[in-house]
């Protein structure tokens, strides 16, 4: 996933169909941060980004198959 792209980051959260608020305390984030990251006013860190992963695989979400959300790019 792009996290350059707050699109990005709100439609995963829609397709996991979260609220912003759901989906932030799944993460262990603030919801005022994921709003942030959708308004790409701050991008999401390497701890976030895995704890999203792991979020998107429990919930059934294959990164690579949300449609037209790229996988999560996770930089080590």
């Amino acid at each position: 996933m792009s996290t350059e792209n707050g699109n990005d980051m709100r439609q995963i959260r829609r397709q996991l169909r979260m609220t912003q608020e759901e989906f932030a305390h799944a993460i262990a984030v603030t919801a005022s941060t994921v709003n942030r990251w959708e308004n790409a006013h701050a991008v999401p860190s390497r701890l976030a980004r895995r704890a999203i992963e792991e979020l998107m695989s429990r919930r059934g979400l294959c990164p690579a198959e949300a449609a037209g959300a790229p996988a999560l790019a996770v930089a080590y």
